[in-house]
């Protein structure tokens, strides 16, 4: 018999489940560099399956959610709030996806087939916008009303790539009769998935050692805000005994290691475990 989650707990897996296309990854990245580059100074590599880390950040995750007003009186609001939900995101992600040994995570490129499948909705869709964006302009709209006549894939990719340039043209014009960046970042994926790139080529990974290299960064970079909730909750919730409780049980001891050094010959010595406590950094700017 399984375990039945919480209301709160099905809450908490929505908000902070994986991403599910690259370019919604990269956004999830971009947003979390700026402070990645802040706190990460020593980049290390997971010590435990990265699985039980994550259920140990969203458990820390839910107990930053149920005391959110304490923790806001000390320092701890929606900004670091959302940092730790969008690095427990990006783990999942690379957790999926960047699995250890070879790339058989959640991802998958599409086939041809199911691409030319998929495309077919996203062209209806824009053929729609710019039907009514471009009522009294039947040449512009007979453009963004392209079709794939041959059905092969030679011409999927220039009709796609087509299709994109001309809709972020006339962006302006689409974006008032329901065009967003969500449907041109689907456009985008479609592309890159019927163009045959593969998982870390859409990623802009040349290999699989700055994939784990990006891997290895957000894990010691969730681990990191992981303690900072973590004594956040402690400290806002010390005279609430079972919250400080919560809080002091998340203690990500076991999250880390440093890197192994790479050797030849004999078998590499055993790993320094991983620092109790992050290293002190810079507070943000206010």
């Amino acid at each position: 018999m399984g375990i039945e989650l919480s209301q709160e707990q099905h809450a908490v897996l929505k908000e902070t489940r994986a991403a599910g296309t690259p370019s919604e990854f990269q956004a999830l990245l971009e947003q979390a560099r700026p402070e990645m580059d802040r706190i990460v100074r020593e980049v290390m590599e997971p010590s435990q399956p990265i699985s039980t880390t994550l259920t140990e950040l969203r458990d820390l995750y839910l107990s930053v959610v149920q005391y959110e007003a304490p923790l806001a009186s000390k320092a701890y609001g929606p900004e670091r709030r959302a940092l730790l939900r969008g690095a427990i995101q990006l783990l999942d992600t690379a957790n999926l996806w960047f699995g250890e040994g070879k790339r058989t995570g959640a991802y998958q490129v599409r086939s041809i087939e199911q691409v030319l499948k998929a495309s077919r909705p996203w062209r209806a869709r824009l053929k729609a916008f710019a039907d009514q964006a471009f009522v009294f302009e039947p040449d512009v709209a007979e453009q963004l009303a392209d079709v794939n006549t041959s059905g092969t894939l030679d011409e999927e990719v220039s009709d796609l790539g087509m299709l994109l340039r001309l809709a972020r043209q006339h962006q302006a014009r689409l974006t008032p009769v329901g065009l967003t960046e969500d449907f041109l970042r689907e456009g985008s994926v479609l592309l890159d998935e019927v163009s045959g790139r593969d998982l870390l080529g859409i990623l802009g990974l040349r290999n699989r050692e700055e994939a784990m290299a990006l891997r290895n960064s957000i894990v010691t970079y969730a681990t990191l805000l992981g303690y900072e909730a973590r004594a956040a909750g402690v400290n806002a919730c010390w005279d609430m005994p079972e919250a400080k409780r919560r809080f002091s049980a998340a203690s990500f001891r076991n999250a880390l290691r440093r890197l192994r050094p790479k050797r030849r010959g004999r078998a590499a010595a055993e790993t320094e475990p991983a620092p109790a406590e992050p290293a002190p950094v810079e507070p943000a700017p206010v």
